[in-house]
């Protein structure tokens, strides 16, 4: 749920940078910089003492204190012979600006293969499906097409009541006790691991399968996700309606597809579902603000990237672009959720000052920064370092706390397991169509809750502390 960041030629969010020289204080680092924002991979010569422990976490603090965006919130001397690890050293550089609701584990370590695989192919090593915790309840809202969880008869509104991981099958409910993300439950992201589930599928029928965990592939549009609607007042008026689940570069295809879809039917009121969005690349981001930009002119701002003080010379400003496929929006009904995050609201933001927008649903995560990617010569180590934030054409941005506050309208709706997102008839897609007919809310989001990945009262997703780069843009990821 983070901007998704780059790999060799993207950024997180994510956009294409030049190879820079890292000037790390301990050693001769290099890093590739993109925007996810992310990065993507470096080359360089071998430093002393290889991939040890050590010259990692001099990596780390190096390209911290040179690219962090919060540099006034790293601690002003470190030690890093007190932490044993790379990753604990990141969690303690972060700790002041996680602290303050600015990095909430966006800052993470990787490798360039699991990063890049993500990115350029949608490609991670799971069961295949996402899930929500609604109390003691562990619902699946999206499962992916061809996955191993595809293949156990796990589908949209399933409820997994019993995990098996070895040693018999345990309640949810208990597990949720004492590993209440589910990162011990569902075990390492690894090819072959197993897991024995019961679960309840909406219809009411029970199941249980054994999912080995494999390599998946994302389909960023589902099958059936996009749809021309009509609005309930009025059957004439087209809506075109678009699902798209990540920021990655596979998305580019079925996104254009379906813009000129909707441009050769004239169609001028959309939907662009986002519900359980976390992000992923900048590029992707660029390209949905010049399929809304048809009548926008070469000098109109889409989106500014700002680094921090010392780093000024890598800022940019991105103008629209039109495309063949390209349409002129009246309105934008953008649904989301707490899962909403990243290059998502990105999106939302740039349009706010071009059209006029809604969000739909429950308030978004909050995360108007992203990451760039600095990998350790010779090493099989890529850092996603927060390193830049997003504003839109009118240098507005900092929605740490969700776009809510932020948009002239936030429309309240529910999340309908047992319909498809694209029905018309489900909860957020219903209110999506009302607002698009009559420009107001049925009902208006409330007062902001804690950040976290907000939804309803009650819903959480599992938040992996250190995520894979898959679970960092897809939030409740297995």
């Amino acid at each position: 749920m983070r901007f998704a960041c780059n790999t060799a030629d993207s950024s997180c969010l994510a956009r294409s940078w030049p190879d820079r020289a890292l000037a790390a204080a301990a050693a001769c680092l290099s890093a590739l910089i993109a925007a996810c924002g992310g990065g993507g991979g470096g080359g360089g010569s071998a430093i002393p003492g290889g991939c040890s422990a050590t010259n990692e976490k001099s990596f780390v603090l190096g390209a911290a204190r040179e690219w962090y965006l919060f540099l006034d919130l790293l601690p002003a001397t470190v030690d890093t012979g007190n932490y044993a690890t790379a990753e604990d050293l990141l969690d303690a550089l972060t700790a002041t600006a996680r602290a303050q609701n600015k990095d909430r584990f966006f800052s993470y370590i990787t490798t360039p293969a699991a990063d890049s695989s993500f990115l350029q192919e949608g490609q991670f090593i799971g069961f295949g499906f996402r899930t929500r915790i609604e109390g003691n309840r562990l619902l699946v809202p999206d499962v992916f097409e061809n996955s191993p969880a595809a293949q156990g008869g796990l589908g949209r509104g399933s409820e997994i009541t019993h995990v098996d991981s070895g040693g018999g099958y345990v309640p949810v409910s208990t597990i949720l006790l004492t590993d209440p993300n589910l990162e011990q439950a569902f075990g390492p992201p690894t090819q072959g691991v197993q897991r024995g589930l019961r679960y309840i599928r909406v219809d009411g029928q029970q199941f249980e399968a054994v999912l080995t965990k494999a390599i998946v592939t994302i389909a960023p549009v589902p099958a059936n996700g996009t749809a021309v609607l009509t609005l309930p007042a009025n059957p004439s008026v087209q809506v075109g309606y678009v699902n798209l689940r990540t920021f990655i570069s596979t998305a580019e295809t079925p996104l254009r597809s379906a813009f000129l879809q909707f441009r050769n039917a004239g169609i001028e009121y959309f939907i662009l579902d986002l519900r359980y969005n976390g992000g992923g690349l900048v590029s992707i981001a660029d390209l949905i603000g010049d399929l809304f930009g048809r009548n926008r002119l070469p000098t109109d701002v889409f989106e500014n990237m700002r680094f921090n003080a010392n780093k000024t010379s890598s800022d940019s400003v991105r103008r629209f672009m039109p495309q063949d496929q390209s349409v002129s929006p009246v309105r934008i009904a953008f649904i989301t959720t707490g899962a909403t995050a990243s290059a998502s609201e990105m999106v939302v933001n740039s349009m706010k000052p071009w059209a006029e927008v809604a969000i739909v649903g429950s308030d978004t995560f909050g995360k108007p920064v992203g990451q760039s990617a600095f990998d350790l010569a010779g090493c099989n180590l890529r850092l996603r370092l927060v390193t830049f934030k997003i504003t839109n054409a009118l240098n507005e941005g900092d929605y740490f706390d969700g776009l809510a506050p932020t948009v002239p309208f936030a429309c309240a709706a529910g999340d309908d397991l047992t319909r498809n997102p694209w029905d018309s008839a489900e909860a957020s897609t219903s209110a999506a169509l009302n607002w698009l007919g009559t420009g107001a809310c049925g009902q208006v989001m409330g007062a902001p809750t804690l950040p976290a990945f907000r939804m309803q009262a009650d819903v959480r997703l599992p938040q992996m502390r250190r995520p894979t780069p898959a679970q960092d843009a897809l939030p409740g990821l297995f």
